[in-house]
């Protein structure tokens, strides 16, 4: 081996590398000049019909409506068209007539005088009793003023008050009174029996809950001058025993007992056929003003006549 020659040519192993690179390199230029030249590939034909690309969809940018706007925007909507509707419905709703009228009126007094049962003190429900007169009166040729002429509801019959003792026993034969004031009945205070001042039937029968301080007890007479009117002794009252709505009862026959000493005594006079309602409340004779004022009614007058002229005590005109 040539030491000196080996130190003096540097390294070797880095000019047998450059050697092989020189190699590699002129192998690679001959390979491709020695190659046929190629030829770039044909673009993919374009589908048939389409001359310009698809365009994408673009993207939403407008924030979306919560569900609460969503309700309100729909029921907002739906009432405006509700409104419309009634607007051109209004047009062809068919018009009512006077009888169609006079029938709301009536549904009207109704369900009034219905609400207003059971409170004979209440403002209010004097007030319905009255405008539920007042459309009797019309419709029936009746009048509000006087007793006379009244049709009795439920029963379609007209009673006609009138002071005809004819066929009538004294209501007060049977016990000792005191005579007191004329309101919408007459007021008595003492002790005894009551009994029928004619033939009738019972209509009402009631110790609790009647609208009155006491029970009520109301017969419809079926004979004599006053047929087809109403009677009724209420407050302090007891019925008769075996007593009930519906039965015939005859002249003289004992209807109730007084209680004695009772805190507001007893009331007689003529009813309405409605319930535990006076005739003088439905004919709009009576008020609470009238009870404070001790006026007496129309109806509660004609009842002290026809007792007088039967023979019993009269009531006193207070007011």
């Amino acid at each position: 081996m040539d030491t000196a020659r080996d130190l003096a040519g540097g390294d070797p192993w880095r000019e047998s590398l450059e050697r092989s690179r020189r190699r590699r390199a002129r192998a690679r230029r001959a390979l491709a000049a020695a190659a046929p030249a190629q030829e770039p590939a044909p673009a993919a034909p374009a589908a048939p019909g389409r001359t310009r690309p698809r365009r994408t969809r673009p993207r939403r940018t407008r924030p979306r409506r919560t569900r609460r706007r969503r309700d309100e925007i729909t029921w907002g909507n739906l009432w405006a068209a509700f409104q419309v509707w009634g607007e051109r419905a209004r047009g062809r709703l068919p018009a009512v007539g006077p009888k169609g009228v006079a029938g709301i009126a009536l549904l009207a007094a109704i369900v009034a005088s219905s609400l207003a049962h059971g409170s004979q003190g209440s403002p209010s429900a004097a007030k319905a009793d009255a405008s539920r007169t007042a459309f009797v009166t019309r419709h029936s040729g009746a009048s509000a003023s006087t007793p006379a002429s009244f049709a009795a509801v439920g029963k379609g019959t007209r009673c006609t008050p009138t002071v005809a003792p004819a066929g009538y026993v004294n209501p007060l034969a049977g016990a000792t009174v005191k005579r007191e004031r004329i309101d919408q009945g007459v007021d008595y205070a003492g002790s005894g029996t009551l009994v029928a001042i004619g033939p009738g039937r019972i209509t009402y029968l009631g110790t609790t809950n009647t609208g009155w301080p006491g029970a009520f007890i109301e017969f419809q007479l079926l004979a004599g001058a006053d047929a087809g009117c109403y009677v009724y002794y209420a407050e302090g009252v007891i019925p008769a025993d075996g007593l009930a709505v519906g039965d015939t009862v005859a002249a003289g026959q004992p209807i109730a007992t007084i209680i004695p000493k009772y805190p507001t005594g007893i009331e007689l006079g003529w009813g309405s056929g409605r319930s535990t309602k006076a005739y003088a409340k439905v004919a709009g004779q009576w008020s609470p003003t009238d009870d404070a004022d001790n006026v007496a009614s129309a109806a509660g007058k004609s009842f002290s006549d026809l007792i007088a002229a039967l023979g019993g005590p009269a009531g006193k005109v207070e007011g």
